[in-house]
C-alpha cells in the first residue's frame, strides 16, 4: 500500500511538472511574439524619441529634437532633427529626410550602432548664445535612468548627405555653401569629409562665389584641418586652398591659397596710371588671423595682361599716348606684370611691382593701401625717343632722367581706392594744353599771313605765344 501511495504522488508530480513546463513554453513563446511587437512600439514611441534627441543634442551640442520614428525591422526612417528655437550652442541644425538601420546587437552590448546614415538635407547656421554650456552637456547626457541605463554610446560608421547649407553670417566669418554633398566618417578621436560639387560662398571681393569640385579633411576638436580643396571660378579660372582652422569665437587660422587664370576683381587695374586687362594666377600664405582679419603674404602674375590707356583717355598712359602720338601706347600688350603683397589688418602693401612692354614701357614701385587711403610712388620709364619727346613738351620737367634705355620718371601715387591720383598727371595735361594751344597760335598766324600781322587776330598770336613760348623743337 506504502508503495501504491509513492507511485501516485510521483505521477501527480509528473503532471504538476508537465504542466510548468508547458505554461513556461506558452510564456516564452508569447514573449517570443510578443517582444519584437513591444520592442518596434518602443522604438517608434516617445521614449525612445526623448532619448534619441538627447543623445544627438549632446553630439551636435545644441537642443533640439527628432521628428516621429517609423520602424520597419531595424530600418528607420524620420522627417527630421531641429535646434530649438533660441537653443544654446555655436550652431544650429536642421536636419531633414534621415534614413538608417540600426544593429541587431543594440540590445546586447547597449550601443547604438548606426551602420549608414542617409540625409537629405542638412542646414547649419551660427548660434546666437555662444558655446554648449557644460551644464546642458550633462543634463542632455543624463536622461531618465531606464533610458540612461539601456544605451551607453552611440556610434555611427558612415554619413551621407546629399545636400549641405551653410548659412553665411559673422560666425561664419561670411562663408557659407549651397548644394554640396557631403560623405562623413566620424570616430571617438576625429571626423574625416569628402565635400564635392554645389557653390561655396566667400565674404571676399575678389572671390565671390565658386564652384565646388572636391574638398577633403578631416574635423579633430577643436581643430578643421582642410586637407586640399578645388574650386573654379563663375568666371573661368581654378582656385585650391589648403590650412586648418579653430572654428571659434576667436577664430584661428593659417593656410595656402593658390590660383591660376583667375579674373582680376572689376576685370582691370592700373590706379589711374593706364588700365590692364588680364586675368592672374600666383599664391597667398596665410600666417594667422589677427583681430577677425588674416595676416599674410602672397605673390601674383598677370597673365594675358595687355596695357591700355582707360576710357576717355583719362589716365597719365592715355595723354602720354595723345603727347607723343605713339599708337602702341593706345595699346600693347605686357610681356612681364607681377608684383608681392603683405596683409594684415587695415594695411594692404604691394611691393617689388614690375610691369613692362619691352622696348616701350616699364614701370616699378610699390602701392600702400590703409582703409580706403592709397599712397605709393612708381618709376615709369618710356622708351628714350618718347621720352626725351615729352621732355621737351613738359619744357624739360618729366622724363629727364635715363635709366637702361628709359626715360625715367618718379610718380607720387595719393587719394583713395575708388578715385586714384598721382602728380604726373596735371604736369601731362598742363603740356597737352600748351601743345593744343601752339598748335592753334600756329593755325591762327597762318591764316592771318604771318607772325606780327595787325588787327585782332595777329595780336591774338601775339599773347598765345608770349604766355607759352615757341614750340619746343
Amino acid at each position: 500500500m506504502g508503495q501504491g501511495q509513492k507511485s501516485g504522488a510521483l505521477s501527480k508530480s509528473k503532471w504538476i511538472v508537465a504542466g510548468l513546463l508547458a505554461i513556461g513554453l506558452i510564456v516564452v513563446v508569447s514573449l517570443a511574439a510578443l517582444l519584437p511587437v513591444w520592442i518596434v512600439r518602443w522604438l517608434g514611441g516617445k521614449d525612445f524619441q526623448r532619448l534619441a534627441s538627447q543623445q544627438v543634442s549632446e553630439l551636435l551640442q545644441t537642443e533640439g529634437e527628432f521628428q516621429p520614428f517609423e520602424w520597419s525591422s531595424f530600418s528607420v526612417y524620420t522627417q527630421g532633427f531641429q535646434s530649438r528655437a533660441g537653443a544654446l550652442g555655436l550652431w544650429k541644425w536642421d536636419i531633414q529626410d534621415v534614413r538608417t538601420e540600426i544593429s541587431p546587437r543594440l540590445l546586447l552590448d547597449r550601443v547604438l550602432r548606426f551602420p549608414e546614415i542617409s540625409v537629405g538635407r542638412l542646414l547649419i547656421q551660427a548660434g546666437s548664445k555662444g558655446s554648449f554650456p557644460k551644464e546642458a552637456k550633462e543634463a542632455a547626457g543624463a536622461p531618465s535612468k531606464s533610458s540612461g541605463e539601456l544605451f551607453q554610446d552611440v556610434q555611427v560608421g558612415k554619413l551621407e548627405i546629399r545636400d549641405f547649407q551653410l548659412t553665411p553670417s559673422p560666425g561664419t566669418s561670411g562663408w557659407g555653401a549651397q548644394g554640396v554633398s557631403a560623405h562623413i566618417q566620424p570616430s571617438k578621436q576625429k571626423v574625416e569629409f569628402l565635400l564635392q560639387q554645389g557653390v561655396i560662398l566667400s565674404p571676399l571681393a575678389w572671390l565671390g562665389e565658386v564652384n565646388l569640385v572636391e574638398a577633403k579633411g578631416r574635423y579633430a576638436d577643436p581643430t578643421l584641418f582642410l586637407t586640399e580643396a578645388k574650386l573654379k571660378g563663375k568666371k573661368g579660372g581654378a582656385l585650391e586652398i589648403s590650412g586648418e582652422v579653430v572654428p571659434t569665437s576667436s577664430l584661428q587660422a593659417k593656410g595656402r591659397a593658390s590660383w591660376e587664370r583667375w579674373p582680376i576683381p572689376g576685370g582691370k587695374i592700373g590706379v589711374g596710371l593706364f588700365e590692364i586687362p588680364a586675368s592672374m594666377s600666383g599664391e597667398f600664405v596665410l600666417q594667422e588671423i589677427r583681430n577677425g582679419q588674416p595676416v599674410g603674404k602672397g605673390q601674383v602674375q598677370l597673365v594675358d595682361a595687355r596695357l591700355e590707356p582707360g576710357r576717355g583717355s583719362e589716365t597719365v598712359l592715355g595723354v602720354l599716348g595723345l603727347l607723343t602720338g605713339e599708337p602702341r601706347l593706345r595699346g600693347c600688350p605686357l610681356t612681364t606684370a607681377r608684383a608681392t603683397w603683405f596683409l594684415q589688418p587695415g594695411a594692404y602693401d604691394v611691393t617689388e611691382i614690375l610691369a613692362e612692354a619691352p622696348g616701350l614701357l616699364r614701370a616699378v614701385g610699390q602701392i600702400q593701401i590703409r582703409g580706403e587711403q592709397l599712397s605709393g610712388r612708381i618709376e615709369l620709364g618710356l622708351e628714350g625717343d618718347l621720352g626725351r619727346k615729352v621732355n621737351g613738351l613738359t619744357g624739360g620737367e618729366c622724363f629727364a632722367r635715363l635709366e637702361n634705355g628709359y626715360s625715367v620718371q618718379s610718380i607720387q601715387l595719393s587719394g583713395t581706392i575708388s578715385a586714384p591720383q598721382n602728380d604726373l598727371q596735371p604736369k601731362l595735361t598742363g603740356a597737352l594744353t600748351r601743345t593744343a594751344i601752339r598748335t592753334g597760335a600756329q593755325i591762327l598766324e597762318k591764316a592771318t599771313g604771318g607772325q606780327g600781322a595787325g588787327g585782332a587776330a595777329g595780336a591774338a598770336v601775339n599773347v598765345l605765344q608770349g604766355l607759352f613760348g615757341p614750340a619746343p623743337k
